[in-house]
């Protein structure tokens, strides 16, 4: 159901390339804030230049990383992560100080960056930090705040999406018999339960139900409405909704 940008979790894999979008993030001194609320191709182009403009300033730090030179990518990683766009300058610290690699290992200063990097919408740190919290590793064990970002970072990809292709299975009879009543049970499972995502502020699931009102997934298509869901991810920090902005702004002009 979902158009996902990569990300890369390992140390080995992630130190290799960039993410091509980071982060959205709250501020009104900034570039986005500034954007003409009006004009939902304005806010994405915005956002999508400031994210071109973060990987080439990044590049040279990817070079050091892929090279093992820890110790003097650390502080241009630092630098970077002052823009809390950059997620990924945020959570390549939160792995070089759970790794122990150019730092001293610190689970607390792990969570920080790991933290920085969750609240600006990136997917294994929210796991991370899910996971953290659940554990007691670096934090103050809460299990209460583990759900939260586990719903942040797992519950759309893994429980919803799973409801939405169940649906579609049967509603198609391929794998299984085909089956209406089904097809349609599990498609309004997935339905609420992004409405109630959603709610709760998850971009994810703004994003996926901004989909299912541009194709009609369940719901009458309504491009105004799905430009409203993706506007709403946006600001909750999901980075693929600039791109979804920007198709639609392209599709009307």
């Amino acid at each position: 159901m979902t158009i996902r940008n990569f990300r890369f979790s390992a140390i080995g894999i992630m130190l290799m390339l960039i993410p091509f979008t980071q982060a959205f993030a709250q501020d009104n001194t900034s570039l986005i804030a500034m954007s003409n609320p009006a004009n939902p191709g304005a806010v994405a182009d915005a956002y999508l230049s400031h994210a071109r403009a973060i990987r080439k300033a990044d590049a040279p730090i990817v070079h050091l990383l892929n090279h093992s030179a820890y110790t003097q990518a650390v502080p241009l990683l630092k630098k970077a992560a002052a823009d809390k766009y950059d997620f990924w300058a945020a959570d390549t610290l939160g792995q070089l100080y759970q790794a122990g690699l150019g730092v001293s290992a610190n689970s607390q200063t792990a969570f920080h960056w790991y933290l920085q990097a969750a609240e600006a919408g990136d997917r294994f740190a929210q796991r991370q930090v899910a996971n953290a919290y659940l554990n007691g590793w670096g934090v103050t064990r809460n299990p209460q705040r583990a759900a939260f970002w586990f719903r942040q970072g797992l519950m759309v990809p893994q429980v919803v999406n799973a409801d939405f292709w169940l649906g579609k299975t049967y509603a198609a009879g391929k794998l299984m018999p085909k089956n209406p009543t089904k097809a349609a049970w599990y498609e309004g499972r997935s339905l609420a339960l992004l409405k109630q995502l959603d709610a709760e502020h998850v971009g994810a699931a703004a994003y996926d139900l901004g989909i299912a009102y541009w194709h009609g997934y369940g719901v009458k298509k309504d491009a105004h409405q799905a430009e409203q869901y993706f506007r709403r991810a946006l600001a909750e920090h999901y980075p693929p909704a600039a791109a979804a902005l920007q198709h639609l702004e392209e599709k009307n002009t």
